[in-house]
């Protein structure tokens, strides 16, 4: 159907059934909560992984040097743009999406289809289809309202016998259905032994602001202090993921934190092996409750395994830190692959408007590696210097580009002012870049005018 755009649907994945439309200023997909698609639960893929764009109605995706690779109908995307059609699958590390048409669920297009459940109310015989529909619909409502009947009764035996503690129990549980506001958390692993220590610490204050401190000797040497202000969207994301009752948390999430709320202050075991130490801290301030656990040379309990890993995780994506779990060789590899991505990009900086916007993250990626390796690798400097240089040419393109789109404007030339600033998105890609979103306001306001026959 022409003119219909279709859209992105995750088939597969932590966001199975999510389905997006891509706009003009482009998507950006990966582990990071400034993505536009951001996937924090899926480990394999990376911080930004691939971006999705459209150009005449036709999407196409871009890998963006990402460590797992993007496939497309099990074939890897290169460093070029591949234009998708309705039916592709796009796999990235745990996560598939498909492109569809839109209000379509994708089913037509897998080979798998959801197998049907017969409950035995079919018809024996096609010839009494008609004459028996009506006697099978009344069989069919009796058994499911006695269904439900039954589960109902089970349901209320459950609440009036369980450890809620009866009416005690409901009403207490009645005090904790408002949602809670998070004023701070605190987190601290601390791993010793006869060869080294290795402390993790990751806090948030009312201020919102994360501060990570890793303590790793004298095996890696490693002393790393990092803060960052939290954004909007990262500061609900952690909520939704230490908050009873947080707007808009799964049942998975206040499944877990219910059982988190319910353990003892502390959980103290004996040590396997006298030379070894291990201790798991964590304290949450949230509305008028203030949660604390400790467990020492113990097994964690499962909820407080799950929000330890999820904390670490969130800390990973949103603050880069993920980059201790490597070695120092290993992370000079993975910086070296940005590098040489990075360098490819800026030498076809005049083939796409895009590239040079792509070089400079994977340069800056490429730096990101090697913030915790000391003493710095040879070639370092120079990869600073190729940093600042694509940025400053950025910012000269962007400047050149912009005055040609305002001047447009300023003469009510609607067409070229329109053709001006999509290429001004496509320099900054970025859709929180506040470039991109002048830029995007701007066109939005052009297209209306061209809508309306170009009256001013």
């Amino acid at each position: 159907m022409e003119g219909i755009i279709p859209e992105i649907l995750i088939v597969e994945g932590p966001f199975k059934g999510k389905r997006y439309t891509v706009d003009r200023s482009g998507m950006r997909v990966g582990r990071s909560s400034n993505c536009d698609i951001a996937i924090t639960d899926d480990a394999s893929l990376s911080r930004n992984h691939c971006l999705l764009e459209i150009a005449d109605g036709v999407i196409s995706i871009t890998d963006l040097a990402s460590a797992n690779g993007t496939m497309v109908n099990d074939e890897s995307v290169g460093s070029e743009s591949v234009k998708l059609k309705v039916g592709d699958l796009v796999a990235i590390g745990d996560t598939v999406m498909m492109l569809v048409e839109p209000g379509s669920n994708g089913s037509e297009d897998l080979s798998e289809e959801i197998p049907s459940i017969d409950l035995g109310f079919g018809e024996k015989d096609s010839q009494d289809e008609t004459s028996s529909s009506s006697n099978s619909s009344s069989i069919q409502r009796l058994v499911m309202w006695g269904i439900t009947f039954v589960i109902t009764i089970g349901a209320v035996w459950f609440v009036m016998n369980s450890n809620i503690g009866g009416e005690e129990g409901v009403k207490e549980a009645v005090k904790e259905v408002a949602p809670s506001k998070l004023y701070s958390f605190s987190y601290e692993k601390v791993e010793a032994s006869s060869e080294g220590i290795y402390r993790y610490a990751l806090s948030m204050g009312e201020d919102n602001e994360m501060r990570v401190e890793i303590d790793d000797v004298p095996k890696e040497k490693r002393h790393i202090r990092k803060s960052q202000k939290l954004s909007a969207d990262a500061v609900k994301s952690i909520s939704l993921m230490l908050v009873p009752n947080f707007e808009g948390q799964s049942q998975e999430d206040a499944d877990v934190l219910t059982e988190l709320f319910r353990l003892d202050k502390e959980y103290t075991g004996t040590p396997i092996n006298e030379n070894k130490f291990d201790s798991v801290r964590l304290k949450i301030t949230a509305g008028t409750k203030v949660f604390s656990v400790s467990c020492e040379n113990t097994q964690l309990p499962a909820a407080l395994a799950t929000i330890c890993e999820r904390l670490e995780t969130f800390s990973k994506n949103e603050m880069g830190m993920w980059a201790i779990q490597y070695s120092g060789e290993k992370l000079m590899e993975l910086s070296a692959k940005c590098s040489s991505s990075a360098d490819a990009k800026w030498e076809e900086r005049d083939v796409q408007y895009g590239n040079l916007a792509a070089a400079l993250a994977l340069y800056n990626e490429a730096i990101f590696y090697l913030e915790t390796v000391n003493p710095k690798p040879e070639g370092y400097e120079e990869l600073c210097r190729k940093r600042d240089e694509t940025k400053n040419e950025l910012e000269k393109r962007y400047r050149d580009q912009r005055f040609l789109a305002d001047r447009a404007i300023n003469l009510a030339d609607w067409e070229t002012a329109q053709k001006e600033l999509r290429i001004l998105c496509q320099l900054v890609p970025d859709k929180k870049d506040p470039r991109n979103k002048e830029a995007t306001k701007k066109l939005v306001d052009v297209e209306s005018r061209i809508g309306k026959g170009g009256s001013k």
